[in-house]
């Protein structure tokens, strides 16, 4: 290994050493982190609270800040999700990334929220953007009535599994936690979707919105589903309507165990390099052991799942290396102390359609990280 792919390591090593000699005296939490629990999570966790709840690093009066850092390195076909050349050839990828939440609450519980972000890839020290910090949200929310909330401005959004949404929206959101938590949203969203390189986009399209999730079995198990349509999309010149529909669930058969699976479609149709449709459906499915809780120490889990995932299935799936991939991976973290987590996973997967004549590329990769709340 030369200096080069050495660094990313260092660093990710020194970033963790110092935390290493803190005492960590807080009572442990269990966090009920169920994939068919997005649609109340990502509403009642998110901004700043999400980021880590027990202590802000600046809090003062009405304004406090938290946020996260990460250190990450990828290696292997990296670039061959969508390749831009036959025979991609392998390669590394690795960056320290550092996010902040600044919010002020105005009234009650109605907060206004930034999200700031900047990069540095570790290998040649460039920044992403050209300010090298970049302002990815702003929005505020709050109760509105009894147990419905609100939400305004540019912020998150995320599908039932993260299936055909994990992306920003510029808009509104209400959300309903009752006893079936549903959101409904409407703005306006520029994307391409999945990233895909074939001219099929969104920009500054109408967005609408809405998702459910049922929880059965004293909460062990639930279904989830959500709806997106999208107006006026690009569909290579052609102006096009979008839909995308997802439905999943999931189940702890017993208490270490989680099983999920989730399905989403779009109507969206186009060709790829080779003159074939590019698949409009994706699958997921994963099963996973125990759970690295940020707020427990030595916590951990271990995970398997199972991806195919067409390019036109969603606006932006979550998971990388998860758009225009099928494929196996094994993965596990482990949280050294509270709010301190260290990841890894293997992918051994291949295109779903070709970006480059008529062969499929393989995607393997690998993935070592490091991630730090504050």
């Amino acid at each position: 290994m030369n200096a080069k792919q050495t660094l990313p390591f260092l660093v990710a090593a020194l970033f963790a050493a110092p935390a290493a000699w803190a005492v960590d005296t807080a009572a442990a939490a269990t966090a009920n982190e169920t994939a068919g629990s997005a649609v109340a999570q990502d509403y009642v966790n998110s901004g700043a609270d999400a980021v880590r709840s027990d202590k802000a690093l600046i809090e003062y009066g009405r304004f406090k800040m938290t946020g996260v850092a990460r250190v990450r390195v990828d290696g292997g076909d990296t670039a061959s999700s969508y390749a831009g050349q036959a025979n991609q050839p392998s390669d590394t990828a690795s960056h320290f990334n550092i996010e902040v939440f600044p919010s002020i609450r105005l009234y009650d519980d109605w907060r206004v929220t930034t999200q700031l972000e900047s990069q540095v890839n570790l290998e040649d020290f460039s920044r992403n953007g050209e300010r090298g910090v970049n302002m990815t949200k702003l929005w505020a929310e709050g109760t509105v009535y009894d147990k419905v909330k609100a939400r305004v401005g540019k912020f998150g959004t995320f599908s039932s599994y993260g299936r055909v949404l994990d992306n920003e929206v510029t808009g509104a959101e209400l959300f309903f936690d009752y006893k079936y938590p549903t959101k409904v949203t409407a703005g306006r969203v520029t994307k391409h979707f999945n990233d895909n390189p074939w001219g099929v986009e969104a920009h500054k399209s109408g967005f609408y919105s809405v998702q459910s999730v049922l929880p059965l079995y004293n909460d062990r198990a639930h279904i989830g589903g959500t709806y997106v349509f999208i107006n006026n999309v690009n569909n290579n010149g052609n102006n096009d309507h979008a839909n995308f529909g997802e439905i999943g669930f999931d189940f702890k058969p017993v208490d270490d165990v989680t099983l999920m699976a989730a399905y989403s479609r779009s109507n969206l149709d186009t060709k790829d390099s080779a003159g074939n449709d590019v698949q409009k459906y994706g699958l997921f499915t994963e099963v996973k052991y125990k759970n690295a809780d940020w707020n427990v120490r030595n916590s951990y889990d271990v995970y398997l799942n199972y991806r195919n995932v067409g390019a036109m299935s969603s606006v932006n799936s979550v998971n990388d290396y998860s758009k225009n991939v099928k494929g196996f991976q094994v993965g596990a973290d482990y949280v050294l102390l509270k709010n301190l987590k260290m990841g890894a996973f293997y992918l051994h997967g291949k295109q779903v359609n070709p970006t480059v004549g008529n062969d499929k590329q393989d995607v393997n990769v690998w993935r070592a990280q490091v991630e730090y709340k504050f």
